[in-house]
């Protein structure tokens, strides 16, 4: 079997995270929205909480765990492109930025983690 690219393999990852919250009972409102120059993965409402969804995909033994690749300058990325789409969709509840991690090993299994709240007890000033 031969391995998927780069592309195909983070769509598959993100099909895997939207099976994955649905069966949490999560309602998807949308996938890969384009929003000024940025992108969000999924939109989905967690309850009564709308939730910024990032998915990041790894295989085992790549440098950095998929959850760990979410640094400082794509969580501020994600903060403004989450604004933007609150404002865009005129929303007014609570709202949070999840990150969920699949990683596969090399058979093939893989792993599926959730990192709710991702930016929870940031600066005002990082969040700006």
């Amino acid at each position: 079997m031969n391995k998927m690219d780069a592309q195909e393999f983070g769509a598959r990852g993100e099909t895997i995270a939207a099976d994955y919250i649905k069966r949490l009972g999560w309602r998807i409102l949308g996938r890969n929205i384009r929003v000024g120059h940025g992108e969000l993965d999924i939109t989905a409402m967690d309850g009564s909480d709308l939730v910024i969804l990032e998915v990041r995909t790894r295989r085992v033994g790549k440098l950095m765990p998929a959850e760990t690749s979410v640094g400082p300058m794509k969580l501020r990325t994600l903060i403004r492109t989450a604004r933007k789409y609150v404002e865009k969709i005129s929303y007014s509840g609570d709202w949070r930025i999840d990150v969920l991690a699949v990683t596969e090993d090399d058979a093939g299994h893989l792993d599926i983690e959730l990192f709710s709240d991702v930016t929870m007890g940031m600066s005002g000033s990082f969040m700006g």
